[in-house]
């Protein structure tokens, strides 16, 4: 295994980036949306939709498309915090659940990669529905450095 800032060729932007990703596979099918991203963090949205509900009569959010959008929150934070692409892997996931996502809330999430080793990256994170004082979930997440 290579250490994380070997190999990068090229500045990494993800306003760019999702440009493209919205267009094919899963960013497609989520219809993930950038919003902003600073030098370590990164922010995206998932805008509520039918086909991304669990319960039908709650139209509560399924849970598994908010860990989508924070994983691949978490993993685009540490490609800015790098300044490029690097391949990555997620390590560890935690999502501490503190309320549903509501019928109509577009889930933001917003993480930042406060650390980098050799090999791991560690990357916290919040998902709210607008209000940061109303958090939906929050994360802490690592990466590991792929050959």
């Amino acid at each position: 295994m290579s250490d994380f800032r070997d190999g990068i060729a090229a500045p990494f932007d993800p306003g760019l980036f999702f440009a493209m990703a919205r267009k094919v596979g899963h960013g497609r099918a989520l219809g993930l949306e950038y919003r902003a991203h600073g030098d370590n963090w990164v922010e995206l949205a998932l805008p509520w939709r039918p086909e991304l509900v669990s319960f039908p009569d709650d139209g509560i959010m399924a849970t598994g498309a908010i860990v989508s959008l924070v994983d691949t929150c978490s993993g685009t934070s540490v490609w800015t915090a790098l300044g490029g692409f690097r391949p990555a892997v997620t390590l560890d996931l935690r999502l501490d659940y503190l309320r549903p996502a509501a019928r109509g809330e577009t889930v933001i999430a917003r993480c930042e990669c406060y650390k980098i080793t050799r090999k791991v990256a560690f990357v916290r994170g919040v998902a709210h529905g607008g209000d940061e004082s109303r958090p939906i979930a929050h994360s802490a997440a690592t990466f590991v450095s792929v050959d």
